[in-house]
């Protein structure tokens, strides 16, 4: 309650921050890796609320696909901020298997590694892995609390709050292990992190 009382007050202070780019010329194809980009309905964008974001499926030579979602907000508000997708999941029927927190390789991004919060998730007999964090000013965030933590001392001391949510899913098959989907969905990272990092502010 201090925290969103916080954030209220010294709201009005804050300033929004553009892009450096849009994200439709962030590069469809990144190595071996092609994607196709696809479009939100106008009405779920105006519910996320994201000023720009990046919705594409990567596949590479071996037909593999690794889905990426990059949000971006320029100014978080009050009920127009970052959705987590621990909520969004549950609510298209994806329960969590595994939940933890992994360290990527991401050269010439966030200073060379990166922590993601790694699910498992199930739907039947389906299974993926999701990797996502919150991106914030050449921070990888991780922790919701901590998230909402930087949310207010950036409102306060660095006048500004924007900020993107990044997340890669994978497939994985049935009782395979997944360390295979991560090593896919790290490939790309290592390659699209770079160039993404081109379009986001500093």
């Amino acid at each position: 309650m201090a925290v969103t009382a916080a954030y209220s007050h010294f709201l009005s202070d804050v300033h929004a921050v553009s892009m450096r780019k849009p994200f439709t010329q962030v590069p469809t194809t990144v190595g071996e890796w092609v994607g196709r980009s696809g479009r939100m309905e106008e009405k779920i964008v105006r519910i996320v609320g994201v000023e720009d974001y990046l919705l594409r499926d990567y596949r590479d030579a071996s037909g593999y696909p690794v889905s990426v979602y990059v949000g971006f907000y320029e100014m978080q508000r009050e009920g127009d901020q970052i959705h987590s997708p621990k909520h969004c999941l549950p609510g298209a029927g994806w329960r969590p298997v595994q939940t933890d927190v992994v360290d990527l390789a991401t050269p010439g991004f966030n200073g060379g590694r990166t922590r993601a919060n790694r699910y498992v998730i199930g739907k039947g007999d389906e299974r993926q892995l999701v990797l996502y964090w919150y991106q914030s000013q050449g921070r990888a965030i991780t922790n919701e609390y901590m998230a909402k933590v930087y949310l207010v001392t950036d409102s306060i001391f660095r006048k500004r709050n924007d900020g993107s949510l990044i997340r890669f899913t994978a497939p994985v098959a049935k009782d395979a292990p997944i360390e295979p989907a991560q090593a896919k969905v790290g490939g790309l990272a290592r390659l699209l992190l770079p160039e993404l990092a081109k379009a986001l502010p500093e």
